[in-house]
């Protein structure tokens, strides 16, 4: 059964599911449609291969079902029981918010806030590294990567089994885990093909050491001077942006305070920023060093691993200056975003 059929067959249910939001926000049938059946498909894989359809040319070219009667209706039944046992008012939060539903992401914000920087001081015991553990969780759940041009959020991933809440610490935890494992938090490293890449080096030769020094003297240069050019080539308002978070060290919350606007408005702008900067870098690597792909991604993750590249040295050179021309020109604070 495809993702228009099971719409077509449980529209009731899909309405039930959306009914049971105290908000609905700006979502629709169709969008919590979407976020069910994959979640049915998640948890009951076989009893949706087995009620796929299948297609007969001699009926008109319309589907036929693949069951009996009988068979076909204790898998509608299974299927209304996972829909019934869904959580439908953090599925539809978590859909709202993975849609970019700015009401949504207030009310997240509000409800949710504290809650994921409890577990953040229960992870690192330290109230400054919880502030930025909670705030790249919430960059996270916003979305740092796209795919096929729009942005992936990991609410997407929610299923509505079991409490929002829940899912919330397990990601906290697993984020905590990859910020220990990466030691700079500006240059992202998270595509699909890394764990590949990962499993791939693990069984190949080690080069020789001079050798590794020198790739890794190159990359640096390269990657630095990439970083370099793409923070000039972004807006002096971007640049403040990243200034406050990267350089002055300031929470979401803080800078949300200097802009007049929400945190979750500060989530959205720096995210945006940093993947505007981050493919800068690939394209600025890719073009002034004739990197190849692997190249670049190398690159980056030597970056990273390195810890060594801050962003805040080519920040700190340029924001006076902007700010110096901000105030000159009577800049609005809110414009440029």
């Amino acid at each position: 059964m495809n993702a228009e059929d099971f719409r077509e067959a449980f529209k009731t249910e899909i309405k039930d599911v959306l009914a049971r939001a105290e908000r609905q926000y700006s979502l629709s049938d169709e969008e919590v449609g979407r976020a069910v059946y994959a979640s049915v498909s998640k948890y009951l894989p076989e009893t949706m291969a087995g009620n796929r359809p299948t297609g007969d040319p001699s009926k008109n070219g319309k589907m036929v079902a693949s069951r009996e009667p009988a068979a076909r209706e204790a898998a509608s039944s299974e299927i209304r029981a996972f829909m019934e046992s869904l959580n439908g008012e953090d599925l539809c939060l978590a859909v709202a918010c993975a849609k970019g539903d700015e009401a949504a992401w207030e009310d997240f914000f509000r409800d949710y806030r504290s809650y994921l920087i409890s577990i953040a001081r229960s992870v690192t015991q330290d109230p400054g590294a919880a502030e930025q553990l909670a705030d790249s969780t919430f960059a996270e759940l916003y979305g740092l990567r796209e795919s096929a041009g729009a942005r992936v959020s990991k609410f997407s991933f929610y299923s509505g089994r079991g409490s929002l809440r829940g899912w919330l610490r397990a990601v906290v935890l697993q984020l905590s885990a990859d910020l220990h494992r990466k030691t700079s938090r500006f240059v992202q490293t998270e595509e699909p093909e890394d764990l590949e890449r990962i499993a791939t080096a693990a069984v190949q030769p080690a080069r020789p050491a001079a050798e590794t020094e020198f790739i890794g003297r190159r990359y640096r240069s390269a990657v630095s001077e990439a970083l370099r050019l793409a923070v000039g080539q972004i807006e002096p308002k971007e640049r403040l942006l990243l200034s406050h978070y990267y350089y002055d060290e300031m929470t979401m919350r803080e800078i949300g305070r200097i802009f007049g606007v929400h945190e979750a408005t500060i989530c959205r702008w720096l995210t945006k920023v940093q993947t505007r900067v981050r493919k800068l870098v690939e394209k600025g690597l890719a073009k002034d060093h004739s990197f190849n792909r692997r190249q670049v991604k190398e690159a980056i993750d030597f970056a990273s691993e390195a810890a060594d590249i801050s962003i805040g040295e080519y920040l700190f050179a340029s924001i006076s200056s902007d700010k110096t021309s901000r105030k000159d020109a009577g800049h609005n604070e809110k414009a440029v975003f």
